[in-house]
């Protein structure tokens, strides 16, 4: 898969008016949580059908979205059923926008990770050829580097449409984690594969320079479970990408797979996207072109809650032009 080819885009100085002016799709799709971000762009997109999806980990209740406008995809009271569950469901409910050549916008910004993963696997697994990703940059996460982003945490499993047959030799395993803010998450991964290489993707260039900054200081919290000796950023396994190009992203993890794997195969590939949205995007878009065959699977932290609103401000809107592969397994 050729990712550098893959077009990508940046609205700087976001107003109502450019981003009228920028998205006049067929269908526009956005999951809704408080931040300002999400909302300002949902309100202002010169869309006929805008469609709301609310997630039950986000705990809403129906009086606290009565005030939506477009449609509302309520999954609140959905605990029971799983990431692919509920966006198969969402998907088979609004099919005929994915059909032919509609034009259809996806809005990551408040997309909580697994539903991300698995919704470009069933985009894919359907036979959507191109579709358009957006994300919506913040200005700063209101707590730093000590934001909240999940809690109660539940389980460690594969996301939903991602567990591929593994290999029995688990001589060497890799185990790459997007990592984030998050580090109890990254820790617990970690944990859960302990036998696995691990290999960690850190944001670089970040969102803005402070949050490499902050990101790293996460990571150093959880490197006595991630790290076999002392943590740095220019170990052998640590991948820098940037931080809101999947493009990069996916290429940068195909690259560093093929380099392991001449010096000695790798026997099985875990992936798990605990990073920005983009890189999480990448992390799926990687796995459906090139893993669908191979002993690999995206493994995620599950946790039963996730906070409305982490983020101040809205800084630049970046857009996502992704082809899947013409071949369908």
């Amino acid at each position: 898969m050729k990712y550098s080819y893959l077009f990508k885009s940046k609205l700087e100085n976001v107003n109502a008016t450019l981003i009228a002016e920028t998205f006049d799709h067929e269908l526009f799709i956005s999951a809704y949580n408080e931040s300002e971000r999400v909302n300002f762009v949902f309100d202002n997109v010169n869309c006929v059908n805008k469609h709301w999806i609310i997630f039950p980990e986000y705990l809403f209740k129906d009086i606290e979205l009565s005030h939506l406008k477009g449609s509302v995809y309520n999954y609140s009271y959905s605990a029971n059923l799983d990431e692919g569950q509920i966006i198969t469901d969402y998907y088979n409910k609004s099919k005929s926008f994915f059909e032919g050549a509609r034009k259809v916008c996806i809005d990551i910004t408040g997309f909580i990770r697994p539903y991300l993963v698995f919704l470009v696997r069933l985009l894919q697994k359907s036979g959507v050829e191109s579709i358009q990703f957006i994300y919506t940059e913040p200005t700063n996460y209101v707590k730093k580097e000590d934001t909240l982003f999940s809690d109660d945490f539940m389980e460690i499993r594969t996301i939903s449409g991602c567990l591929n047959s593994h290999n029995p030799n688990t001589s060497n395993d890799l185990l790459i984690v997007g990592s984030g803010y998050d580090y109890q998450m990254i820790a617990k991964i970690a944990k859960a594969k302990p036998e696995s290489k691990k290999v960690q993707i850190l944001g670089f260039p970040s969102l803005k320079a402070d949050m490499f900054q902050e990101n790293v200081l996460k990571v150093y919290e959880a490197q006595e479970d991630v790290s076999s000796g002392n943590f740095s950023v220019d170990d052998d396994n640590i991948i820098l990408a940037p931080a809101n190009d999947p493009f990069i992203t996916a290429e940068m993890i195909s690259k560093f797979i093929a380099k392991e794997n001449k010096i000695k195969p790798v026997t099985n590939i875990y992936l798990c996207p605990l990073s920005t949205k983009a890189q999480t995007l990448g992390i799926a878009l990687f796995y459906v072109c090139e893993c669908l065959d191979k002993p690999a699977s995206i493994i995620f932290p599950f946790s039963n809650k996730y906070s409305r609103e982490t983020t101040e401000g809205i800084a630049n809107i970046l857009i996502y032009e992704v082809q899947f592969p013409p071949t369908v397994i």
